[in-house]
C-alpha cells in the first residue's frame, strides 16, 4: 500500500513539471489567449470532478464528526463505523476509478491554478506598461 502511495505521489510530481516546463512565462498576447484556451478547456472538466468529489468528502467528514463524539464502545459508534464502511463500499462500486478521479482533480486544480497565475502576471505587467507609456 505505501509503495502504491508513493508511486502515485511520484506520478503526481512528473505530471506537474509536464506542466510546468509547457507553461511558462507569457511573452506576447497570442502566447496569453493559448492559455486561456487551454484553461477554459479543461476547467469544466475540473468543475465536474470537484463537485462529485466534494460531495464525497463533504459526506464522509460529517460521519467522521459524529464518529468523533461518540464513545469507542458504544453501540452508535460502532452503527456509524459501520456506515463509513458502507458508503465507502458504495463508493467503490459506483466509481471504481474514485482515486484516480481524485488525483486528476488535484492535477487540475494546480495546472490551471499555476496557467491562471501565468495569466495574471502577464496582465499585471501589461498594465504597468501601458501606465508608464501614457506618463
Amino acid at each position: 500500500m505505501k509503495f502504491c502511495l508513493k508511486l502515485m505521489r511520484l506520478k503526481t510530481a512528473s505530471d506537474a513539471t509536464d506542466y510546468l516546463s509547457t507553461y511558462t512565462g507569457i511573452r506576447s498576447h497570442d502566447q496569453r489567449q493559448s492559455y486561456k484556451q487551454d484553461f477554459n478547456r479543461e476547467y469544466s472538466e475540473y468543475r465536474d470532478l470537484h463537485a462529485r468529489i466534494d460531495g464525497v468528502t463533504r459526506q464522509f467528514m460529517e460521519l467522521d464528526t459524529q464518529l468523533k463524539r461518540l464513545h469507542h464502545e458504544s453501540h452508535k459508534y460502532k452503527t456509524v463505523h459501520n456506515q463509513i464502511l458502507q458508503e465507502y463500499r458504495k463508493i467503490k462500486k459506483s466509481n471504481p476509478n474514485y482515486n484516480q478521479d481524485k488525483s486528476r482533480c488535484e492535477y487540475l486544480h494546480n495546472k490551471l491554478a499555476h496557467i491562471k497565475k501565468l495569466i495574471s502576471e502577464y496582465d499585471q505587467q501589461q498594465l504597468s506598461v501601458d501606465h508608464s507609456s501614457h506618463n
